[in-house]
């Protein structure tokens, strides 16, 4: 009787044992709790990386003080991004406090503080505003804030811009106001 007892009660034990482990933890839930979970899936600190165009040539640089992108985000945080537009002729370099990268819309939005500075020209034009979005592939850089445009002793404020790295064509959106002295 005690054998038959032990027998029943290690059959039962074993029994409760299976269905916890298959029951509660299935593949559907174990599915479900590594989508629901929230984790960082890629980070650099102090890095620099350089992304090339299709013709095989630097389309831009950027580095920065640390990156971070989560598992469930299409969009990888850069704090304190350096950003350098690379065109034979027309490079600028783009600072801020922050962006967010997207590979998927191929964009760089670009908050606080930002100043973008044109290289390779006397007197270099200088872009001030709090936001910028960047679409690499086309490298137009616009935003709807105000913008404060310095260029040698003239300045520009408009609300609002969109400018071509390609044609370098500036447009400027509304509430233009300032004034335009010639340089020698």
């Amino acid at each position: 009787m005690k054998r038959l007892i032990g027998l029943v009660v290690f059959f039962a034990v074993a029994v409760i044992a299976w269905w916890s482990t298959t029951g509660n933890f299935g593949e559907d839930n174990l599915f479900q709790a590594k989508q629901s979970k929230h984790y960082v899936e890629i980070f650099m600190n102090d890095f620099e990386m350089t992304a090339m165009n299709d013709a095989g040539t630097p389309a831009y640089k950027l580095k920065g003080a640390h990156l971070k992108r989560f598992n469930n985000s299409d969009d990888t945080r850069v704090e304190q991004p350096v950003f350098h537009l690379l065109d034979s002729d027309k490079q600028w370099i783009v600072h801020a406090d922050f962006a967010l990268l997207n590979d998927k819309k191929n964009t760089i939005q670009l908050e606080n503080n930002v100043v973008m500075q044109q290289q390779n020209a006397e007197p270099a034009i200088t872009i001030r505003t709090r936001r910028m979005l960047i679409h690499t592939k086309t490298q137009i850089a616009q935003t709807r804030a105000q913008v404060d445009i310095t260029q040698g002793k003239s300045q520009l404020t408009s609300i609002g811009m969109i400018y071509n790295n390609k044609t370098s064509e500036l447009e400027l959106i509304s509430s233009v106001s300032g004034f335009y002295l010639p340089y020698d």
